[in-house]
């Protein structure tokens, strides 16, 4: 936006009464007041000050931008040291299906399950910790409680479990509990997948040297795909540019999102593996312009997600909702 300012000469001013003047004067202020607003309305649309921080000023000057548009950068030197915490909310309502060798259970589903973890990586060396991992559903009705939500533990905060990188492979750093070392067997064949999706390692793919403005578009389509779907995953997304913004202070690039995708044996550090078939209503998601990473992500899902199987316990859960995920990245 450009903007025109034409100041009242001072000869005329001298001409006019002193109240005239100021009326005139203050008229002036009032009129560039506006525009000031104007402008900074515009920049909020464009996200200049529409996130949860203005960004970072020494990680600003990192930022590839030109009036060409801006470099989503995989250049700069991926951080040895970092703590990353990630705070996620699924607000949902489904079914789950539960079978076994005694038979097949349905229940209701409705709440927000809340995950906060954190991961710290050191070189080769990471720490993850359980902070909580809650799931709030409304009070059943006509109970004393009725009308207040009711928080369930479903794990309680755990000890920092630490890991170490020995050749190409991952084992746990120090002998643990038989608890511990089940849980480092199942995960360590997919660690990758979990540090990538916990920011924590770069993704492996990420965007050519093209310079994006906003309104820009992308397909991201099967080879692609690890763009921004962690783990073995089919399926089409499309992409567009619609602001600048900043998560914690680091800059980011905001995209909106929709399309479908279904990947396998996704795990978490819970031990578990999933399949899962996700459609993508709408939402958003911010990548870094500095490093190969998505910080932050708001999305409308309908899903199906599937546990368990081989002999054991089998869980299905077909729900629609909401899932935030926020990443508070920091350079150690």
């Amino acid at each position: 936006m450009k903007l025109c300012y034409s100041p009242i000469p001072l000869l005329c001013l001298a001409l006019l009464s002193c109240d005239k003047a100021k009326d005139i004067a203050d008229k002036a202020k009032n009129a560039a007041d506006q525009a000031r607003s104007a402008v900074e309305a515009e920049i909020a649309k464009q996200g200049g000050k529409s996130g949860d921080s203005l960004p970072d000023p020494e990680l600003q000057k990192l930022v590839d931008q030109t009036p060409e548009g801006v470099i989503f950068r995989k250049d700069l030197p991926f951080p040895a040291k970092l703590e990353v915490i990630a705070t996620r909310n699924e607000e949902f309502s489904g079914r789950r299906f539960q079978k076994s060798e005694l038979g097949t259970e349905a229940a209701v589903l409705n709440g927000t399950f809340t995950n906060v973890s954190k991961l710290e990586r050191a070189g080769d060396k990471v720490t993850f910790t359980l902070v909580q991992s809650t799931f709030t559903e409304p009070a059943a009705p006509g109970t004393d409680d009725s009308g207040k939500p009711v928080v369930k533990e479903l794990s309680p905060p755990s000890n920092p479990t630490a890991f170490v990188k020995s050749a190409t492979s991952w084992k746990l750093a120090v002998n643990s509990d038989f608890r511990t070392a089940s849980l480092a067997q199942s995960i360590i064949p997919v660690f990758e997948q979990l540090l990538v999706e916990g920011t924590v390692s770069p993704r492996s793919l990420w965007f050519a040297k093209k310079r994006f403005k906003i309104g820009d578009e992308i397909n991201v389509s099967d080879k692609s795909l690890p763009m921004i779907i962690t783990g073995d995953a089919k399926g089409s997304l499309k992409l567009k540019l619609e602001a600048l913004d900043s998560v914690k202070g680091h800059p980011c690039g905001v995209f909106s999102i929709t399309g479908t995708f279904s990947r396998k044996q996704f795990p978490d550090f819970d031990g578990s593996l999933s399949d899962d078939d996700v459609t993508i209503d709408s939402g958003k998601v911010w990548l870094s312009l500095l490093h190969p990473v998505i910080l932050k992500e708001e999305t409308s899902v309908i899903q199906t997600i599937r546990e368990g199987g081989q002999g054991g316990l089998t869980t299905r859960v077909q729900s629609s909702g909401k899932i935030s995920v926020i990443r508070e990245w920091r350079q150690l």
